[in-house]
């Protein structure tokens, strides 16, 4: 028999209520925490969050403003490893500027991403240099880790890119654009849904 992988739930609770459950493999959930935040439109930087309380199950948030929890107006995209997201596609943003990474940069960078059975991923910057590696259930926890660790470390998230080892779906991809990340190489397939999100942002996929 395979071996079994841990899967948890993580309660985000802002400013005293609840906001987001997710279901996750991490260890250390905050990095997940500060990314789901960010791009569901809960906050705007790690700038709006006052302190962050963690145990095993539950990550209490509270804001600068205390009035912070609604999240914004929302149709369905996508829903995975049980995160679902419902953000207005037309209020994604885009990509303003493309750094100039080579597809040969992608795959050096590629090959520091430790294989999953589940998925993995990278943020780089454009020399191909590491900056942050996250493993998850959904590619999409992937995408919150990896933008989590990037916002409270003050990474310029434009000067950037990112790997995804695993299929990508648009959930993921939408992240990515909120995000800012504007060249993503994936190993895996990728949905119509997302690629078409992708193009319309002007995200660079190698």
């Amino acid at each position: 028999m395979s071996e079994f992988y841990e899967e948890k739930p993580v309660q985000i609770v802002v400013n005293g209520r609840a906001a987001i459950t997710l279901m996750t493999h991490a260890k250390d959930p905050e990095n997940l925490v500060f990314g789901a935040l960010f791009t569901e439109r809960v906050v705007e930087s790690v700038d709006d969050i006052e302190s962050v309380v963690s145990d095993d199950t539950q990550v209490s948030v509270v804001t600068k403003n205390p009035y912070t929890i609604l999240l914004s107006r929302k149709t369905v995209l996508a829903g995975c490893g049980g995160a679902s997201s419902f953000l207005d596609s037309g209020k994604l943003g885009t990509i303003v500027s493309v750094p100039d990474v080579s597809l040969d940069t992608a795959k050096m960078a590629a090959s520091l991403v430790p294989e999953s059975v589940w998925f993995a991923g990278g943020l780089f910057d454009v020399s191909g240099n590491l900056i942050c590696l996250a493993e998850d259930i959904s590619s999409q926890n992937v995408f919150d880790q990896l933008i989590g660790c990037a916002l409270r470390n003050g990474v310029d998230l434009s000067k950037t890119f990112a790997v995804l080892k695993g299929n990508c779906v648009v959930e993921s991809m939408r992240k990515a654009v909120i995000a800012g990340i504007p060249v993503l190489f994936v190993t895996g397939a990728l949905t119509a849904a997302s690629k078409n999100t992708a193009d319309e942002a002007g995200l660079l996929l190698l």
